[in-house]
């Protein structure tokens, strides 16, 4: 049968109805949209599956770090400038990976209880997370090692970043440490606006009553 002569025959078939005269006439428009949905879908799995082996790759090289260059540090195979620098080589998504963060932060308590609080900090400085639980605990274990290098207003930034976040895990924590900082800046204005907030927000907190002693102090 030719060509003519089949598309004679489907023209003819369709036509007994008037949906099917529908479909005839724009059978080029529907063609063309189901031939994009395929495309769309063909191109949605190809990118999950790249995104699932790219996540894998990340998670071989956070444990390859772990094994080789952390574990030698903490058995003393490994000076801490060695440990900073394979760190630092590592990707930045590397670094900031929700499975790198755990580690970063245990590196980071190594790190101080060794004094190496500059280390400490080009470590956990690498580190920039999103999630509001994991942007809280390194964001607040860098402040502490900022103001103990004397950094103070480096770790207010460090704070006033993350009490931008709605969601911050524990505000009263983070804005009461804000206020403490600032005081210890001598910026008691701010100081005062911190310890307030901490007292009228959170005023069942046991943040809020270490706050009024620190408003004691400022008044």
């Amino acid at each position: 049968m030719s060509d003519a002569t089949q598309t004679q025959t489907l023209e003819q078939s369709l036509n007994k109805t008037d949906f099917g005269h529908v479909l005839y006439e724009n059978r080029k428009s529907i063609f063309g949209l189901i031939l994009a949905i395929l495309i769309g879908v063909t191109g949605f799995v190809l990118w999950k599956q790249s995104k699932k082996s790219h996540t894998q790759e990340v998670s071989v090289k956070v444990f390859e770090f772990r094994t080789k260059t952390w574990a030698g540090a903490k058995e003393g195979k490994v000076a801490i400038p060695e440990l900073v620098k394979q760190f630092e080589g590592l990707d930045k998504e590397v670094q900031s990976s929700s499975v790198m963060v755990p580690l970063a932060l245990e590196m980071g308590k190594f790190l101080m209880d060794k004094g190496a609080l500059n280390e400490a900090d080009a470590v956990l400085s690498k580190v920039t997370v999103t999630h509001s639980v994991s942007s809280f605990f390194v964001s607040m274990q860098r402040a502490v090692i900022l103001e103990k290098l004397g950094k103070t207003p480096e770790a207010i930034a460090v704070l006033e970043n993350l009490a931008k976040d709605k969601e911050v895990l524990m505000a009263a924590k983070v804005n009461l440490e804000l206020g403490r900082l600032n005081l210890l800046n001598g910026e008691k204005g701010k100081a005062q606006t911190h310890f307030e907030y901490v007292i009228n927000t959170f005023p069942n907190d046991e943040q809020a009553k270490l706050a009024k002693l620190y408003m004691a102090k400022l008044n």
